[in-house]
């Protein structure tokens, strides 16, 4: 399952908590880190997950890492095999219809 970082639970529960407004660009400088790197991590374009990063924006947020990183829920297995059954399907109609033809054919 795919995960990803999600900033806004946490930041909008910072903000009720503290009753102030928190911009992206204050939330990296007061982490320490580049605005590029922010949205790099808030988009999920992230080459490989800087953990330290992840730290810093935790301590400013007043959260932890788990609250930051989610899950993605993929589609449930069963789903999958519903979907190869009908491909098979598909594909052993294509071949009888080729074989339909060739035996016309000759």
């Amino acid at each position: 399952m795919p995960t990803y970082v999600n900033l806004e639970p946490a930041l909008f529960k910072w903000q009720a908590k503290h009753q102030e407004r928190m911009t992206y660009e204050t939330l990296a400088k007061k982490a320490g880190i580049s605005i590029a790197a922010l949205y790099r991590i808030k988009s999920g374009n992230m080459i490989t997950p800087d953990l330290r990063k992840i730290n810093a924006l935790c301590k400013v947020l007043e959260c932890e890492p788990g609250d930051l990183i989610m899950r993605e829920t993929t589609k449930p297995s069963n789903q999958v095999t519903k979907l190869e059954a009908e491909r098979v399907e598909v594909l052993n109609e294509i071949q009888r219809k080729k074989n339909k033809q060739q035996a016309t054919q000759t």
